[in-house]
């Protein structure tokens, strides 16, 4: 990589890594009540990060994997969250130049659309193999799972600006 690309890319997978295990340990958090329902998928969210910020470093293999061990943590059918990941990715690699284009308030709009479509396919998945959510306030997540974007974005671009 470039020298300039470095700034807009902060790339280093030991960087990747440790937000991802952050994001991994704050999903496997005890959460209850409110807190449970508001809660943002941090390891979706990291990862539609990461794949765009860094898309070299963050492919349809990687989400898939993930997802497989967001699947193996919440106890669920295996591939229910990792189908749920791969779209996600799918969809802003798909929109990267258009997410980039936008500003912060747009991009997280685009987010909020790509994480309840995740969410409402990780649904059907559970419906499909017999295990259907037990309350319908699972949505608010995407809410603040946008919120979480627009807060790593704005931190990212303060951070890596030039």
């Amino acid at each position: 990589m470039s020298g300039s690309n470095r700034n807009d890319t902060p790339s280093s997978w030991g960087i990747v890594l440790a937000s991802l295990l952050v994001a991994l340990v704050l999903r496997t958090l005890p959460w209850s009540g409110w807190g449970l329902w508001l809660r943002p998928d941090f390891l979706l969210v990291a990862v539609l990060f990461w794949t765009h910020r860094a898309p070299a470093r963050m492919g349809l293999g990687l989400a898939w994997l993930l997802g497989l061990v967001t699947d193996f943590q919440q106890g669920i059918v295996l591939g229910q969250y990792a189908l749920a990941y791969v779209l996600g990715v799918y969809l802003v690699q798909l929109w990267h130049r258009r997410l980039a284009a936008f500003n912060l308030p747009q991009q997280s709009l685009h987010i909020f659309a790509i994480l309840l479509l995740v969410q409402m396919v990780a649904l059907a998945a559970g419906w499909i193999s017999g295990r259907p959510p037990t309350d319908g306030m699972s949505f608010l997540s995407t809410i603040s799972g946008a919120l979480l974007w627009y807060g790593l974005m704005l931190g990212s671009r303060l951070r890596f600006a030039a």
